[in-house]
């Protein structure tokens, strides 16, 4: 069964490719949408960055369809955040790897390669993912906004960050918008990618 089946030295290697599109991805996609949306619907930009992503991890789950695929995604993340010196969301971003990585426990190790099973467990991760600006407000404080945006910007962001309303209504969209996400790429790797072989 799938589930006993331990990640392969070519997995690590699809893993860290695919690990790095995504992030890409994700982060083109939300350096697009902030001058549109920074000022007006900064908690929604997340929800967006994940909804094209969501292609890229599907890709990624149902070819290795094997645990841990989520889990080493959200690391590999938080790493690079890391690296870019905020620490604090490499643990953050794990810890939603291992939520997401929780709906997916229960199975015969065919939930690996489910899209429905993986559409969740993506939707999950991606609404923690998605609060990961907030988290690190929270904690940092809006000192480590000084050298990305101006004052102006800073104060929209902040109280974007302080709003009970804005929070909820940003966990929810990230959380739908991941599914979406989700129901949009297993359209295309049906159309393109299973039909070709390329994914079972």
């Amino acid at each position: 069964m799938n589930v006993k089946k331990k990640l392969k030295t070519k997995d690590y290697i699809l893993l860290g490719i695919f690990s790095l599109l995504f992030f890409a991805v994700n982060s083109a996609v939300g350096f697009i949408l902030t001058p549109f949306m920074a000022t007006s619907a900064m908690p929604l930009i997340s929800g967006g960055s994940l909804f094209f992503a969501a292609t890229v991890y599907m890709i990624m789950a149902m070819k290795i369809g094997k645990r841990g695929v989520l889990l080493f995604l959200s690391i590999v993340t938080g790493l690079i955040y890391a690296l870019m010196g905020i620490p604090l969301l490499l643990v953050f971003f794990t810890l939603a790897g291992v939520l997401g990585e929780v709906t997916l426990i229960k199975g015969d190790g065919n939930q690996y390669r489910n899209v429905h099973r993986q559409a969740l467990a993506y939707a999950v991760f991606g609404a923690l993912f998605g609060m990961g600006a907030y988290v690190t407000v929270y904690v940092y404080g809006s000192d480590y906004l000084t050298e990305m945006y101006d004052e102006a910007m800073r104060e929209s962001l902040m109280q974007f960050t302080y709003s009970p309303a804005w929070m909820i209504g940003g966990f929810l969209f990230s959380f739908v918008m991941s599914i979406l996400g989700c129901l949009l790429a297993t359209k295309i790797l049906n159309k393109h990618f299973i039909k070709a072989g390329m994914v079972r």
